[in-house]
């Protein structure tokens, strides 16, 4: 399932990198920006950058917003399907700074890149004379947001009629939520109206009075009607429908069959009738998850192509392995169908495996009450900002001080710091190598990681290019001599073959190949050293000069640290390293 997993991402990332102008994933919102919305920070911007994007986040931290958002930005769609004014919830309307987002996609015949923004205006009725409260309009283009208006040389299919604004984009939406997915027989259960008749006392003997009138229509395929009560539709679910919720749910179903009817409330809504080898039951008996996903598979495999699917925590009432799977699906329809899907979690499970790009996190500012977003998440780092505790962090080893520093700093300021733990490894570099990297390189889902200085870099070696002459021990002590710079004595027991002895020596070089990262600049003096620090210090003209004229960054460091405080210790330079940082 994992390889499959994989090769789906690797399919689709690879689509997508080729796909610039978004010829294949045609309609695809490229970015939505909220100049002001609800408690969004200003200027918020969400880019898309996979074809499935995960929002993740604490309860109120706005996810179910940006899905309302995405929701109302096609033609004919309306975020107030989901946000409208009420005595309860009202929507503040501010003339001069109206609620609004902004979002882009590639043009239709034109190809390019283009802008389109709905604000929420009052309108008034011209037959009512009421005003409207929860009226979204696309607008021309706004120059205070740095919009950009149509030119009289772009293509008019892609413009409305009076020219002066891009035609909003065109897509079905699917919105997905455990709303969504509660059958007729929930939805009158827990949430209808007591009956209070002669006949029908309770909400039980609602449900046995139409049963009959169910079951006929589940067993003869029939549209039945009794009085102003009705099956609409029925119909026997697909081999392919009822084949894909097999392996989400890992059941087996003989017959699955799906109504729409009336018959409890003359509320619309759906029932399910499950079959297998040895029960027959409907949705009243099924568990929520069944229900959930024999909604969500039929919908999806029968959406249009280029659609826009947003869910909202379909995990709920889902094992682990049946969320893995979930997924799986999602993306194979995402690979056939060119969808663009936007699901907000809170399971680890759902975004296991996927790539940081397509992992963002909404988050609620302390400082200012507004909610805030992070891109490029990685899975592991995630679900941190929710308040759970990694308990297997990876160690990494670097040979110097400075670089322990540097990489905190960033894991730091990106939020990262929990996955980690950096070690100073004071033996330099010619220890590790020969150490450490001989014991880690026999672990089994190694969880230690080198970052070598920048000067220390070689290129990589991959052991399944390897012929049958480069495993002799040999000429794999030559190649580790070449990859490390060094030769490395491993243990070997005495009476240890060949083969034992090419074993330790592959797994040392595919250990270098994994795990072994090295800094961007030969030391880490290079990358933090700012010039303009020097140039904007209050030393004197010859202190700058003699800073500035070392080559060596060490000794730079040094200089500064002499002139900032008369002495460069190893403690003063290193608060000249941390004022750098």
């Amino acid at each position: 399932m994992v390889n499959e997993k994989n090769k789906l991402i690797s399919d689709i990332k690879g689509m997508f990198e080729r796909d610039s102008n978004r010829t294949i994933f045609n309609k695809f919102i490229e970015y939505i920006r909220f100049p002001f919305f609800k408690n969004f920070e200003k200027d918020i911007k969400v880019n898309f950058n996979f074809p499935i994007t995960f929002i993740v986040g604490q309860n109120g931290s706005g996810k179910s917003s940006l899905l309302h958002a995405l929701y109302g930005a096609p033609r004919n769609y309306s975020i107030a399907t989901y946000w409208f004014d009420t005595a309860m919830d009202p929507i503040e309307y501010i003339k001069t700074n109206r609620h609004c987002f902004i979002y882009s996609y590639f043009a239709e015949y034109s190809r390019k890149k283009v802008e389109v923004i709905k604000l929420r205006i009052q309108v008034r009725d011209k037959k009512t004379g009421k005003i409207d409260l929860d009226y979204w309009e696309p607008s021309r283009p706004y120059k205070k947001y740095n919009m950009i208006a149509p030119q009289q040389n772009d293509d008019q299919r892609d413009t409305s009629p009076t020219k002066d604004r891009w035609n909003p984009i065109s897509k079905s939406v699917y919105y997905m939520d455990f709303r969504y997915s509660l059958s007729a027989y929930d939805k009158y259960f827990y949430f209808g109206s007591k009956p209070n008749t002669i006949t029908l006392k309770t909400k039980q003997d609602v449900i046995r009075k139409y049963a009959p009138k169910l079951r006929k229509a589940f067993e003869d395929n029939l549209q039945v009607s009794y009085y102003s009560r009705e099956v609409f539709d029925i119909s026997e679910l697909s081999n392919d429908v009822t084949k894909q919720i097999e392996q989400i749910l890992g059941k087996r179903y003989t017959e699955m069959k799906f109504a729409e009817h009336n018959f409890y409330d003359k509320n619309r809504g759906f029932a399910i009738r499950y079959k297998t080898n040895t029960a027959t039951y409907s949705e009243a008996y099924a568990g929520s998850g069944e229900i959930a996903i024999v909604k969500l598979v039929k919908d999806l495999l029968n959406a249009n192509d280029y659609s826009l699917v947003l869910l909202d925590e379909p995990e709920t009432s889902l094992h682990p392995l049946a969320q893995k799977k979930l997924i799986n699906f999602i993306l194979e329809q995402i690979k056939l169908k060119k969808l663009q899907v936007v699901i907000s979690t809170h399971s680890p499970d759902i975004i296991e495996g996927m790539p940081a790009e397509a992992i963002k996190i909404l988050y609620e500012n302390q400082d200012t009450g507004k909610i805030g977003i992070i891109e490029n998440v990685y899975p592991e780092n995630a679900f941190i900002h929710i308040g759970r505790s990694i308990t297997d962090k990876k160690v990494v080893l670097t040979e110097d001080k400075l670089a322990k520093m540097i990489i905190d700093s960033v894991l730091n300021k990106n939020r990262d710091s929990e996955l980690f733990e950096i070690v100073y490894y004071p033996g330099g570099s010619s220890q590790i190598k020969q150490n450490e990297m001989t014991v880690y390189s026999k672990e089994v889902n190694c969880k230690h990681f080198v970052i070598f200085d920048g000067d220390q870099r070689n290129d990589k070696v991959d052991i399944t290019t390897f012929s049958k002459r480069d495993t002799s021990p040999d000429r794999l002590k030559e190649i580790i001599r070449n990859l490390v710079g060094e030769e490395i004595k491993f243990s070997f027991d005495s009476n240890a073959s060949d083969e034992q002895k090419t074993e330790l020596m592959l797994k040392y070089i595919k250990y270098h190949h994994d795990n072994i990262f090295f800094l961007p600049k030969n030391i880490p003096e290079e990358i933090i050293w700012i010039d303009e620090i020097v140039s904007n210090s209050d030393f004197s003209e010859n202190e700058k000069n003699q800073i500035n004229s070392e080559t060596d960054y060490k000794k730079k460091f040094a200089c500064y640290a002499l002139a900032e405080y008369g002495s460069n210790t190893s403690a003063d330079t290193e608060k000249i390293h941390k004022k750098f940082i």
